[in-house]
């Protein structure tokens, strides 16, 4: 048979089936390509569309994420409160890491899907919540749990004493130096302008504060003091080292 005749016989035989080339594509048989990880899957209908993309999410994603922030911020400044000065930096720290190793895998994960970044998200607020309310308690200020605990003496006062707290404007106390008799005296104090408190140095009169400041412009209490040298301060912060300080003389 002459190569002519090889010719004739392949023009005439019919196409074998499955000899045809066809893309994997085509075929339907590729791999799946990833998961859609749209927030809001897009809608058919294009007036739905519009009033998801023109007036819902312009109206929810401020609403949510100031509610997600100020969620984030209550428990998380709750715990750092509750761990104290190294306790607090440990704290940031693992937050601080957290955020960006979780920022980073998730980055290199794009197949992931809405319902797995969603799960991913839950967990870290629970564990922020979680953190939060463990530090309820710790976090309350010192001052307030020592004034609670504080129990002011009873009986009529041999004496009272008036401090003026922030007079003619300036950080101290006036007078700065008092003299008293022992037994039950009342503290009256007053306010010339700012922000302050009164409490003394002495462990044993630990919890005894008075506030002034804004609207409050007097505050008075009740101690017992022995006889001796007593030394009271401003707790605002900066205000002692600036000179808000004073002692009480005691005489028996």
């Amino acid at each position: 048979m002459t190569s002519t005749d090889i010719e004739k016989v392949e023009r005439d035989e019919p196409d074998q089936p499955g000899t045809d080339l066809v893309s994997a594509d085509e075929a339907g048989g590729g791999p799946p390509g990833p998961p859609h990880t749209a927030l809001l899957e897009p809608s058919a209908s294009a007036r739905g569309e519009a009033f998801r993309t023109r007036v819902l999410l312009p109206l929810l994603l401020p609403i949510v994420s100031a509610g997600a922030i100020a969620f984030f911020v209550l428990n998380l400044s709750r715990a750092l409160l509750a761990g104290g000065d190294t306790g607090s930096l440990v704290i940031a720290s693992i937050v601080a890491v957290s955020i960006l190793g979780g920022a980073a895998w998730i980055s290199s994960q794009p197949q992931l899907s809405t319902g797995a970044l969603a799960m991913v998200l839950a967990v870290f607020l629970l564990l922020i919540a979680a953190g939060g309310l463990t530090g309820l308690g710790p976090s309350q200020p010192a001052a307030k749990k020592a004034a609670a605990g504080f129990a002011p003496p009873k009986g009529p006062p041999v004496g009272t004493l008036t401090v003026q707290a922030g007079a003619g404007g300036q950080l101290r106390f006036d007078p700065s130096a008092l003299t008293a008799t022992a037994g039950v005296n009342q503290i009256d104090l007053t306010l010339g302008a700012g922000l302050h408190t009164f409490v003394f140095t002495d462990p044993k009169l630990r919890g005894f504060q008075l506030n002034v400041g804004g609207k409050k412009t007097s505050d008075t209490g009740k101690v017992d003091l022995a006889a001796g040298t007593y030394t009271f301060y401003c707790t605002i912060p900066g205000h002692r080292a600036a000179g808000m300080e004073g002692t009480i003389t005691v005489t028996g």
